[in-house]
């Protein structure tokens, strides 16, 4: 029995068809959605390390600097919470229980963490269509998580690939009758 799906959702094009993929399972077997956006520690800009001080450069412009740098950061998390809280609302509306969740780090680790902390049931997540060389020297999310998560991944892939033209309507029609096909299996 299905009762939580996690989702990752990010901004990327695909994530359309990712969530209405998550919206649909969710009321078909009455499960709540958790909507997970993860800030990558390098998009955030991240970093262990200590700041460089130059000699050149005066403290008051390096507090102007990391000030900056501060409210550049909580800005660009004020996006990833607006965006999950507009998601949230779509889900509502069209009659799931949803709630959401915005960490920071690795991808595919904090998805898997927060399915077992959060005993998800099913995670959906997208694929970017990596593949190959790509893949090894990229990295996969999707790889990660279908091999550490600690429940059952679905991997939901668009008609739309990174490597290929968009597929056309009658392609796509076949496509959506050959996933329901397979879930319903």
């Amino acid at each position: 029995m299905i009762d939580k799906i996690l989702v990752a959702v990010d901004h990327s094009a695909k994530n359309q068809f990712v969530f209405d993929s998550a919206v649909s399972l969710a009321k078909a077997t009455g499960a709540t959605l958790m909507l997970l956006h993860i800030l990558p520690e390098d998009e955030v800009g991240y970093s262990a390390l200590p700041v460089y001080t130059s000699p050149f450069v005066s403290g008051v412009q390096e507090e102007h600097n990391f000030e900056l740098h501060q409210q550049e950061l909580a800005q660009y998390k004020q996006r990833g919470l607006d965006f999950l809280q507009g998601l949230t609302a779509k889900a509502t509306k069209a009659g799931v229980k949803a709630e959401y969740s915005q960490l920071t780090g690795n991808p595919g680790r904090m998805i898997c963490e927060l399915a077992d902390r959060w005993s998800a049931d099913l995670i959906l997540v997208g694929s970017r269509g990596l593949k190959g060389l790509k893949e090894m020297f990229l990295g996969s999310v999707s790889n990660y998580v279908t091999h550490h998560a600690p429940c059952s991944v679905l991997i939901v892939r668009t008609a739309i690939d990174n490597d290929s033209e968009p597929l056309s309507s009658e392609q796509k029609n076949k496509g959506d009758s050959q996933q329901q096909l397979n879930l319903n299996r």
